[in-house]
């Protein structure tokens, strides 16, 4: 299928924008940093034809306008993401979140327990918050100079290589540094900041949902030790490793990610 066109919303006098495809059931996707609405290129075309099918474009991201602040909190992203569903009128949804996207969904399934269906954590951080203020602003920094110093082009070309499974041939990381070089800078530093300073442990709550957390064997981004410690802080929460995958889940052998997918969607209903 082709690739579902750009919609988008005003929340709060500002363009958030989304892609769709299909109907039935929502089915939501949370991008991370460096991603966007695209990324969902082969979820789109696997789930169209049973679930409504919905990517958003963070602020500062895709077609989405940046924050009107420069560090949004994760309760920001909490509050745009549960606007969008009211703009979609999406009462309840299964919720997946990559990177920084997994690292919101205990706290949207906090603040929104009737709305999360069921949700998946895939390669998950747990954030900078338990470091400390002082730690958290040398991260701040040191990822404001890095992008000052490369622009986004180079970043891209650094960062994606390093982002896929060391057995990823060539062609998927071209495609990571196309996926990363879409980013625009303002709106990455501003998840880069609530990242620092967020705390994936401390928004994890006691309402319940079927819950899975997906991993890439070969992430060197969100290491097995820590999604696997994720994993094990959220109750009945199934965890699966998926071979020769690295933190860019959605382009790397999607169709094991599909897969699983399916499977936590079965067990969800």
């Amino acid at each position: 299928m082709a690739l579902p066109e750009s919609r988008h919303t005003l929340i709060d006098g500002r363009r958030l924008a989304w892609r769709e495809a299909g109907a039935g059931p929502a089915l939501v996707f949370i991008h991370g940093m460096g991603g966007n609405s695209l990324n969902w290129e082969t979820q789109y075309t696997r789930f169209a034809d049973r679930y409504r099918v919905i990517g958003w474009d963070a602020p500062g991201y895709g077609e989405s306008e940046d924050w009107p602040m420069d560090a949004p909190s994760v309760a920001d992203y909490v509050a745009a993401i549960a606007a969008l569903l009211d703009a979609l009128d999406v009462g309840s949804a299964h919720m997946i979140g990559h990177s920084f996207g997994g690292t919101l969904m205990p706290a949207v399934q906090k603040a929104h327990p009737d709305r999360v269906a069921s949700m998946v954590l895939a390669q998950p951080v747990i954030g900078s918050g338990p470091l400390g203020a002082a730690k958290q602003a040398e991260i701040i920094a040191a990822r404001e100079n890095l992008l000052a110093d490369l622009g986004i082009e180079d970043y891209a070309r650094q960062h994606a290589p390093r982002s896929v499974a060391a057995t990823a041939d060539a062609a998927t990381v071209a495609k990571g540094i196309e996926v990363t070089s879409r980013t625009r800078p303002k709106g990455h530093l501003a998840q880069w900041r609530a990242m620092a300073r967020a705390d994936i442990f401390a928004e994890i709550g006691d309402t319940l949902c079927p819950a899975a957390v997906i991993a890439g064997a070969g992430d060197k981004t969100a290491s097995q030790a820590v999604v696997k410690r994720i994993a094990a802080a959220i109750s009945g929460a199934r965890f699966v490793e998926l071979p020769d995958v690295g933190h860019m889940i959605y382009l790397e052998h999607p169709e094991r990610f599909n897969a699983a997918l399916e499977d936590h969607l079965a067990r969800a209903v």
